[in-house]
């Protein structure tokens, strides 16, 4: 697993690609709802789509989500910076 830095809780984050089907997994502490909540978002909306569908989110999508009115610029950077493991990942696992 390979950790988010950019997350102000430790995060842990690993893909699989399986027949061309994107596999997520997380790891981060229970004391760390936020981080958790960010990881079960990105868990729910990409875990089981096809590689091409997880490479076209656009890179934002967690600024798009609605949530800068609820949450610390920080932390949104960190939302981001898990997208782009993820998205770094598969491309990796897809080459």
């Amino acid at each position: 697993m390979e950790q988010v830095d950019e997350c102000q809780s430790p995060l842990f984050l690993a893909t699989e690609v399986d027949g061309g089907t994107v596999h997520l997994f997380f790891s981060a502490p229970p004391e760390s709802p936020t981080t958790r909540g960010f990881a079960g978002i990105l868990h729910t909306g990409l875990d089981g789509l096809p590689v091409a569908d997880v490479l076209a989110v656009p890179d934002d999508a967690p600024y798009r989500f609605g949530l800068a009115e609820a949450v610390s610029p920080l932390r949104l950077r960190g939302m981001v910076a898990m997208l782009s493991r993820i998205k770094r990942q598969v491309r990796a696992h897809a080459a």
